[in-house]
């Protein structure tokens, strides 16, 4: 390839990237924390996960519509879905980490496969002050109060263990 087309093939990312919301650039971040320092590949397989934004931009992939990991426990072999969500400050008092129509999708995804949320609050993508891991059922708000999650509130840094995943909400 030569220097012109590497060039073209640089600013076209370039481009994306600026054209990218700022929103999805924080929701790329988190879910990049995400694997790399509570979900890691020691102890849970990426099965899949949902499409980017400059994808959809392009051509809109239906499994976008998924929660953003599809994972696989390394220890029990038990799958699982996880959505990921960045929420800087709270609404109405209130960390509103989704849509009515995406909790009743995420709902009927948990029917079939256990759903958890984890949710970056406060601070930034990269580092968020706090992170909160919960099973579907114990979110059945759109809007969660600050209170609340704090009782799912999880270690910034720490791996998230099979033990620990499969007894959130039993402690």
């Amino acid at each position: 390839m030569g220097f012109i087309s590497s060039l073209k093939i640089g600013l076209n990312a370039i481009i994306k990237d600026l054209n990218k919301p700022e929103s999805f650039k924080k929701g790329d971040e988190f879910e990049n924390y995400v694997r790399a320092n509570l979900f890691i590949a020691n102890y849970y397989d990426l099965v899949h996960m949902t499409h980017d934004y400059n994808t959809n931009q392009n051509d809109f992939v239906e499994e976008t519509k998924e929660p953003d990991y599809l994972f696989r426990d390394k220890k029990t072999k038990k799958e699982f879905y996880l959505e990921v969500k960045f929420r800087a400050n709270l609404f109405n008092g209130k960390i509103e980490w989704c849509k009515d129509y995406q909790l009743k999708r995420y709902q009927e995804f948990n029917k079939k496969t256990p759903v958890f949320v984890i949710i970056g609050h406060g601070g930034i993508s990269k580092m968020p002050e706090s992170i909160y891991l919960l099973p579907l059922g114990s979110a059945k708000y759109t809007g969660l109060f600050p209170n609340y999650a704090k009782e799912f509130s999880i270690d910034l840094d720490r791996p998230v263990t099979s033990k620990y995943l499969w007894n959130i909400g039993n402690h």
